[in-house]
Parts: C-alpha cells; structure tokens; sequence
C-alpha cells in the first residue's frame, strides 16, 4: 500500500523494521555493584529511586547500595545500573502452578533470589471468557497485580515478562493451571552470609563492555581486593573506577590502601576520602554514605551540563548538594597534601559547602606523570565510546580510498568536538589532535586482512592543581 505524503504537514506511516540502537556513549552511567533484597541479578538501569523499589525492593538495613544510590541521584546522576551481589548457593523462590490432573503446567518465580521473594503469593482464578483465566500476585496480603483473561500457559507466560514482581516458565503439562487461591512462593534465599570476592568478582564480570562507559563503583567495598578487582574491571573494559577509601582518619592505612589498589591498570581509577553524613530517611536522622556516591552524582550533574569528561568534578564543579557533614575531622595542608600525592581525594569544608578537592588518579605520579589527571582517564573512555560508536557504522564496509578518507573524516570530526569543548589542548585543532588513516596504518596487508585501521593522536588538556598568584608590592615613590 502507498502512502502519499503531505509537505508541510505531519505524517505518520508504518515502519516495516525497528531503527538500529547505536553503541552506548553516555559518560555519566554509574555501574553501582552491591548488596540488595530482592530483585534480579542481571545489571538493571535504573532512572529514580522509584525504579529502584520497583525494581529491588525497599532500604535493606545491611546495605549503603540504597543511601549511595539515593546520593547519586539527588547530587545529579541520571542513569545508573544496579548489580545485585548473591551467595554462592542463593535460590529464588518459586511455586508450581497445576493443572486439572495435578500435573505442573507454569512455574511462578520471583525475579531473583532472595527471602523477599517468600513474601510474594501466586494466585488463578477463571476468566470472564469462556476456558480463560486469570494470574494474580498478592503482596503483604494484598493484591498488586493482575493479568487479563489468558488463554493458555504461553500467554502468560508472555503476560509475567511485564511483570514486577514474578515470571513464569512452563511446566510439563500444556495444560491450563486449575483455578487455587493465592498461595506464597517458597525456598528463596541470597545467602549473602556466603559471599566472597569470587562473587564480587561475578558481579563485575556481568557488566560487559557492551554496556557502554562509565564509573564503576562497589560502594562501601573498601578491601584491598574489592578495590583492585575494580581498577581491573575499569581497564579491561574502557571504564573508569570510583573507588571509596577506608572510613578511618589513620594516614598510614590510607596511603596504605591506594598503593596497595594499583593493580596495573590504576590510571583508570581513582579514590575518595571521607565518608559522608547525609539527611536519613525518617526526619532528623542520618545516615552515613561512602563518597563514591557523591562523586558519581557530580560527574552526571557536570557531563550533562555539557562540562565534558576532562572538566574535574572538584572545587566549584564538586560542591555537594546533600551532604551536611563528613565522618572524619578536617586535615592539615600538609596532611592532606600528603594524601593527594598518595593518590587519595579529599572532600572538604569550604566556604560553608562540602566540596570534592581533588582529581588525581592512582597512579605513581613519578612513573606515571601523564595519567595523574583522572580526567584524561575519562577523557579516553568518552573517545573510546565514540570511537567504538562511529566504526560500527564502518563494519563490512568495502575498504576503499573513499571510505578510508571518509572514515578519517568522521573521526577528526569527532575530536574536533572534544577540542571545541577544551578536553584537547593547542593553540589550534591541528596541534591538539591528529587522524592517522594513512598508507603507515591501513597497508596493503592490513587490507589483504579485512582490517581498517585508525591512529588517534590526541594531547588531553590537563587541570590546574595549584593556582599561584605572585604579589609585588611597589612603593610609593616608585615610578
């Protein structure tokens, strides 16, 4: 059928095919990995504190993942996944539904594991059309969800996917469930009491890279491990880590604690220190929340700002909005200059505002002078995401001369973008960056090989660290 368009007007058509979702780009992502009630164990992006109660249940009393997240969201980020951590023997709870003949027909789970889930009942009742039925959840004793009449197991099996607190999964029988009264799941249990690193671990290696880039935090996890299983995640995965140092006022176990976070891949990590007070959830109590929290809200609050992933989210674009207090007693200039040469960040009290003040990575800064910026950690994530962004549109291309000056074209356009915005540094474009395509990287056997290549030269602008003002104090009678 034709569809005659109007000009101008507005014309609605029917598309034969969905539109192709391009690779992740958004660098204000945080990827928060912890302990929760329920909920699944797969990553879940999340929107709102809403989203997480719908999603994971209420405030677990043994967790900072709720508060940090709470954190995150009211101090600017926008997007974050949750990574649920389970025991190595964690089970959801289920119910089997059953036919006439008593034989299995669906099987009701909750949507992970958990005892939460043992809270979640199961219910048919008949349908108004004739041999329909009805699947209904109750919760607390009432009743939160019900289907539409459905008219055999595999429609409701389609009907649960929806669902927010159950799937279904057929059973043995093709049968329709006879009619029963709401009735608990049961066996659900995250045996957390059980988890090790090696779970810890698990959960990381959930988030692939083809969830795209951003931070990645377990908040609250201030061991030793925890905090170089994600400088290596952050690595492998062109992410940047935001780790949270010991609650503690001890200086040596600090420093102690970020040389002993190089895991070889430290450039894309970085640590903060002290925890924060923020306003509780019932009035006029507290609650205690790592910084990772507050300094995953800033980047999304400045990169949604248009700021870019070089700008420091630090002094005048690191002041908290929530925070109304810190866990340890304020430092000495040489103290915490002694830190922020280890490596450590600092959040301060200034000038009535908690402010994050600091912005090196953890790298030596005597081996690794060019990555101290954390920002140029960011920075390189961000031009890897575009990058990996714009060559899919590239992939099965023919190799041509056309396509390789077009691919360069695309490229340089790219970084023109980061220079415009100051992430890349020179007097001109052409000092701050530079695309290779040329006959030194897309050879003949590189193309006898199915390969186009590109070289990215870039200078990452760096951050000012120390202002220094110089004085002269002229005389009166000088000319």
């Amino acid at each position: 059928m034709s569809t005659v368009l109007i000009r101008p007007g507005v014309n609605v058509t029917l598309r034969p095919s969905p539109s192709t979702l391009g690779a992740p780009t958004d660098t204000g992502v945080w990827f928060a990995v912890g302990l929760v009630d329920a909920g699944p164990t797969k990553p879940t992006l999340i929107s709102s504190m809403s989203d997480y109660t719908n999603n994971f249940g209420q405030r677990p009393s043994y967790s900072v993942l709720y508060d940090a997240l709470d954190v995150y969201f009211r101090e600017g980020g926008a997007h974050a996944y949750v990574v649920r951590v389970v025991g190595p023997g964690a089970v959801t709870a289920s119910k089997n539904l059953l036919d006439a003949g008593a034989a299995v027909c669906l099987v009701a789970s909750a949507l992970g594991p958990g005892a939460s889930g043992n809270n979640i009942s199961v219910g048919v009742r008949a349908g108004q059309a004739g041999g329909s039925f009805v699947v209904f959840v109750v919760v607390g004793g009432v009743e939160v969800e019900t289907s539409p009449d459905l008219a055999d197991p595999p429609t409701a099996i389609l009907w649960a996917q929806n669902s927010a607190n159950i799937r279904l999964s057929a059973g043995p029988s093709a049968n329709d469930p006879a009619v029963i009264a709401a009735a608990a799941l049961t066996g659900g249990n995250d045996d957390r009491g059980n988890i090790t690193d090696a779970q810890w671990q698990a959960a990381l290696d959930s988030i692939t890279s083809d969830f795209g880039p951003g931070q990645v935090s377990c908040p609250g996890r201030t061991t030793d491990v925890g905090h170089t299983q994600l400088v290596t995640h952050a690595g492998n995965h062109a992410r940047v880590a935001i780790l949270d140092a010991p609650d503690t006022a001890t200086v040596a176990t600090l420093l102690t604690s970020a040389i002993n976070a190089r895991a070889g891949m430290q450039k894309f990590a970085a640590m903060f220190w002290p925890w924060l007070t923020v306003p509780g959830v019932v009035s006029g109590s507290t609650r205690s929340v790592p910084p990772s929290a507050l300094i995953a809200g800033l980047i999304g609050r400045n990169d949604s700002s248009g700021m870019g992933p070089d700008q420091a989210a630090a002094g005048d674009n690191g002041v908290s909005l929530y925070t109304t207090a810190l866990s340890q007693p304020a430092l000495s200039d040489t103290v915490r200059q002694q830190l922020n040469g280890g490596g450590i960040n600092v959040v301060r009290s200034m000038f009535g505002t908690f402010r994050n003040y600091g912005w090196r990575s953890l790298v030596d800064p005597v081996a690794e002078q060019t990555w101290v910026n954390f920002g140029c950690a960011r920075l390189y994530m961000a031009i890897a995401a575009d990058a990996q962004a714009l060559g899919e549109s590239f992939m099965f291309d023919k190799i041509t001369s056309t396509a390789i000056a077009t691919f360069n074209g695309v490229l340089t356009g790219m970084l023109q973008g980061y220079y415009n915005n100051g992430d890349l540094y020179g007097q001109s474009a052409g000092d701050a960056f530079f695309v290779d395509t040329g006959s030194t990287v897309n050879t003949p056997t590189t193309i006898a090989n199915h390969e186009l290549h590109a070289v990215l030269n870039v200078r990452m602008s760096e951050f000012a660290e120390m202002v220094q003002i110089e004085v002269y104090k002229k005389p009166i009678t000088a000319p």
